[in-house]
């Protein structure tokens, strides 16, 4: 049996792999569990990597939030 792909471990509490988002009961038998970053083979990413507020407190109808 040849190891599959390296996923991170779920956080403390969590149910779902850091890098995939996945249970990891609904991963192949094959894969692996790592907390180090650095040893992740998992290439598949479901979380977007930009910021929240991305338009900088302009609403979709054109006003802005005077923080």
């Amino acid at each position: 049996m040849t190891p599959g792909v390296m996923h991170q471990m779920p956080p403390t509490g969590g149910s779902y792999t850091s890098c995939c988002l996945t249970l990891p009961a609904d991963l192949p038998d094959t894969d692996l569990f790592t907390r180090d970053p650095a040893r992740v083979t998992c290439t598949l990413r479901q979380t977007a990597e930009l910021p929240v507020d991305t338009d900088r407190g302009e609403s979709p109808f054109g006003w802005t939030d005077p923080r």
